[in-house]
């Protein structure tokens, strides 16, 4: 390596005293950011604060005894209709047939008067839209009782689903909620409940747009920012200057040379910083020196490291794909037994640790034995396919394993867990409409029996008595089959 003629040291410290210029653009930048935040929550905090005000005002100003007719009439349609469409469909043919149910709601008087009155305080306060929801906690449906936008208003009946935002807390009343949306931008909405002797009629709820507040908020942040940056040009221009050859030039040319070192040939010796040049005695030229001397020394393993590397590369993909096999069934592609061993073991450290809800499906293949003496074993192997298949489709968020020939486990938690009676009455309906299906051979028409035990933790102690108990239950719903009672 070449000996660096010595020069006087000048401090890098000296070179950056420029670079204060840069320094009070960042910090005037910050202010402008700062001040457009605190003017954004001073404007959310007085359009929530008046969204509040005009819901509760419009309350006071309506007749309990119509909203409760009206909320009446509507909520009727809608717990005896057969299917809710939510507004999600909102135009589908299903839409308009659900929506036929409340074709008559908009001719009573009492809709048109509501209507009429809502309308005269929206245009009173300005406000995007007034309108009237009654909510179905059970299945978080908001149900539209009366709206009173002029374009693009929901008809009574209309219905939205929510999974969170605009809805009734615990206390009965409907928090305040600013949000974003891509058609209606900027929108702070607001509810209040209507209430006869202590009961929740309805609730009216106001939407105020923040659109124009949010551009006259953009327009003071333009004009600050282009007022500071001119004010800032001819400073930086000259701290640029400076920056640019003592600072600047010098890491840009150590970042591409850093980024390109192996990427033309990772298993060369490359001299790129020892090529570098620098004409300063600083702390920039302490540093390329250094990296000089760290690529001298790297040079001499980087051959060996990336053999290293591909060697366990290679050994790395192996072992995953040994891991794999290992605990995947061949024929079907489910989890196998020593799987399911592995997942029982970690069901008992759950269940140490206060996790008791789980169910286990215990699934048996009836006639297989049939099926392979008839049709041949490559058939009975369609056979199991079919069911595993079958099973696989249903219990969707669930685990399932094959534990023998013709045996399968299901493990099942959560919206599985909760929704199991459901899953079983498809499993089932699934099955018999494969028995009907005249088009199938034998051998694709799977049967099978179920059987399903939760976790009870008064009376189980580990997975081992949650499954006991699903497989007496399977075999009792298989002895049942066996006995002509096919829809037990």
């Amino acid at each position: 390596m070449p000996n660096m003629k010595k020069k006087y040291f000048v401090s890098i410290k000296v070179k950056m005293s420029i670079g204060v210029a840069v320094i009070c653009l960042f910090i005037g930048v910050l202010a402008v950011l700062l001040m457009n935040q605190i003017a954004e929550d001073i404007v959310a905090n007085e359009y929530t604060s008046k969204a509040e005000q005009i819901s509760k005002a419009v309350v006071n100003t309506l007749d309990p005894v119509r909203v409760k007719v009206l909320t009446d009439d509507v909520m009727d349609i809608y717990k005896n209709v057969d299917v809710v469409v939510p507004s999600t469909q909102w135009g589908s043919d299903a839409w308009n047939e659900y929506m036929s149910n409340y074709s008559g709601i908009e001719e009573l008087p009492v809709f048109e008067q509501l209507r009429n009155h809502l309308r005269l305080y929206q245009d009173i306060f300005d406000v995007s839209c007034i309108y009237m929801m009654a909510f179905n906690a059970a299945d978080h449906h908001a149900v539209y009782i009366v709206d009173a936008a002029y374009v693009d208003e929901c008809p009574p009946g209309v219905v939205d689903s929510f999974d969170d935002g605009f809805w009734p807390d615990e206390s009965g009343y409907i928090p305040t909620t600013i949000t974003n949306e891509e058609v209606y931008g900027g929108l702070v909405s607001a509810g209040y409940p209507v209430i006869i002797d202590g009961d929740i009629i309805s609730y009216l709820c106001v939407d105020i747009s923040m659109n124009e507040i949010r551009q006259k908020e953009n327009e003071y942040v333009f004009v600050t920012a282009a007022i500071m940056i001119l004010v800032t040009t001819f400073v930086l221009a000259i701290a640029l200057i400076h920056v640019n050859n003592y600072i600047i030039t010098p890491i840009l040319t150590l970042s591409d040379t850093a980024k390109n070192y192996c990427s033309t040939d990772s298993g060369a010796v490359h001299h790129a910083f020892e090529r570098i040049t620098y004409d300063n005695n600083d702390e920039m030229a302490q540093l390329i020196n250094s990296l000089k001397q760290m690529e001298f020394g790297m040079n001499e393993n980087i051959a060996a490291l990336m053999d290293t590397r591909g060697a366990l590369k290679i050994t790395e993909e192996k072992a995953n794909t040994m891991e794999e096999l290992a605990i995947k069934d061949s024929l079907t592609g489910v989890w196998n037994r020593l799987a399911y061993e592995a997942e029982v073991s970690k069901l008992n450290e759950e269940i140490l640790d206060g996790f008791t809800e789980f169910g286990i499906s215990m699934i048996d293949l009836n006639e297989l034995k049939t099926i392979n003496d008839t049709y041949g074993h490559e058939n009975g192997n369609t056979y199991i396919i079919r069911l595993s298949n079958l099973i696989c489709d249903v219990f969707k968020r669930s685990k399932v394993f094959r534990i023998g020939g013709d045996e399968f486990a299901v493990i099942s938690k959560n919206k599985d867990f909760r929704n199991i009676d459901k899953l079983i009455e498809d499993f089932y309906d699934r099955l018999r409409l494969m028995q009907e299906d005249s088009s199938l051979k034998p051998w694709e028409k799977a049967s099978a029996a179920l059987g399903f035990a939760r976790f009870d933790e008064s009376a189980d102690k580990s997975v081992d008595d949650v499954f006991k108990k699903a497989d007496r239950a399977m075999y009792d719903k298989k002895a049942s089959m066996k006995a002509g009672n096919k829809t037990d």
